[in-house]
């Protein structure tokens, strides 16, 4: 994978397939040093206070990759400098790096501005002056700006699409889950009322019905009897 792309890995998804082996054996390094802490920190954790030390584990292991991210980060523009001091042609020669370089070699100094000085006067050997110096140090500044721009343009469009719509679709989400939930209670007063009218309805029914047959009933038990008196006197 390219450096650029390493960068944006926590931001943006890339094929599996564009790794290259450095990263595969880094990974499997860590995987290790992470599988020998844990069997010499349990080999020393008493039952009493496992819960706080897998606790006190999984912050370790936080912080570790937050400053795993950070190195791979300072390395990127490490080795972003590196390529274009020995590709482009603006640094041909001695420059801001090699400077850099040379002060590391006279760290025995203790005086900061001796320091400087005595890595500028090594390299003005060779013809290097202050406005090279300079003027090589604010075009390395423009290359990681370039960077930076790239990195924030990819890094808007990741967050649009991996945040920002997702953020409205939720809304979207939530605005219907309302509509829905104003249907719900919609409809759970109608089948209120339906169920009031329906008990209305049926107690009015059966009285409709009982009185009917009462009458009818009634009527029969009247023509039976006159049946009867009409037997009995004819």
């Amino acid at each position: 994978m390219s450096l650029l792309k390493n960068i944006l890995k926590p931001f943006v998804e890339f094929n599996q397939e564009e790794e290259n082996e450095d990263t595969l054996k880094e990974s499997e390094l860590q995987q290790k040093n992470l599988g020998k802490e844990k069997v010499t920190n349990d080999n020393v954790v008493s039952a009493d206070n496992a819960v706080d030390t897998a606790s006190f584990k999984t912050s370790q292991t936080t912080a570790t990759k937050k400053s795993g991210a950070l190195n791979d980060y300072h390395r990127y523009f490490e080795n972003l400098l590196e390529e274009a001091n020995n590709n482009n042609p603006i640094f041909k020669g001695t420059d801001f790096k090699e400077f850099i370089d040379s002060k590391v070699d006279v760290e025995a100094i203790a005086d900061e501005g001796t320091r400087y000085k005595t890595a500028f006067n090594v390299l003005r050997r060779t013809g290097f002056t202050k406005e090279r110096l300079v003027t090589t140090g604010q075009e390395y500044i423009k290359l990681i700006d370039q960077d930076l721009k790239g990195f924030a343009d990819a890094y808007k469009q990741q967050y649009t699409a991996d945040v920002e719509l997702k953020e409205q679709l939720l809304q979207k989400k939530a605005e219907e889950l309302q509509l829905l939930n104003d249907k719900i209670s919609a409809l759970n007063q109608e089948m209120k009322q339906l169920s009031q009218q329906i008990v209305q309805n049926k107690e009015k029914l059966d009285t409709n019905k009982n009185a009917f047959i009462n009458a009818g009933e009634e009527k029969k038990e009247e023509i039976q009897l006159e049946l009867q008196k009409i037997d009995q006197y004819f």
